[in-house]
């Protein structure tokens, strides 16, 4: 059940990336649908299956979207090795983290769009504008990336990494105020 719920997710958000959020954007700014989506499956899921996500989307997006083919397959398979890299070291139930991880890898792919478009194509893309294009994307998918990773969770189980390292399965998370010394 699981494959079909992330090929469901994957192609819609493919699909969707292509048609629908070009048209939805302002200013040509839109959230990357497929780049959150690579983001939840390798800070979440096995690290194959986050890496193989990102290459095939990437192609798909690629192939889809017009542009230079291969490039989004590269970025996105760079970020998804990075983000496996760093899945244990972050708290991925927390809202706050999950956005700092979001910021984060946004402005890493756009930098990374800006410097290989620069490269390969001499497309003589300003550094305001990259500025502009990662704060924007950065603002969208703050806004968007949490509500999509907690609907991804609802419908994707992990089993194999609990969500928290220091934590074991089954365990309730406990809270304490800060300065208070002593046992509970």
């Amino acid at each position: 059940m699981e494959r079909i719920w992330l090929t469901v997710f994957a192609l819609t958000a493919v699909v969707l990336q292509t048609t629908l959020v070009p048209v939805v954007a302002v200013g040509g700014i839109a959230p990357d649908l497929v780049f959150l989506l690579v983001i939840f499956l390798a800070l979440q899921r096995q690290s194959t299956l986050g890496i193989w996500a990102a290459f095939i989307l990437g192609l798909l997006q690629d192939i889809g979207g017009g542009g230079l083919i291969g490039l989004q397959a590269m970025l996105l398979l760079t970020l998804a090795y990075l983000a496996v890299y760093l899945r244990k070291k972050f708290f991925q139930e927390n809202y706050l983290s999950q956005i700092l991880i979001i910021v984060l890898f946004t402005f890493l792919h756009q930098f990374l769009t800006f410097f290989w478009m620069n490269t390969l194509l001499d497309t003589g893309f300003a550094f305001n504008r990259w500025l502009l294009m990662a704060l924007g994307m950065s603002i969208y998918h703050c806004l968007v990336g949490p509500l999509l990773f907690r609907g991804l969770g609802y419908f994707i189980h992990s089993q194999e990494l609990p969500r928290h390292p220091n934590r074991e399965p089954g365990l309730r998370p406990r809270f304490y105020r800060l300065g208070r010394t002593g046992s509970r």
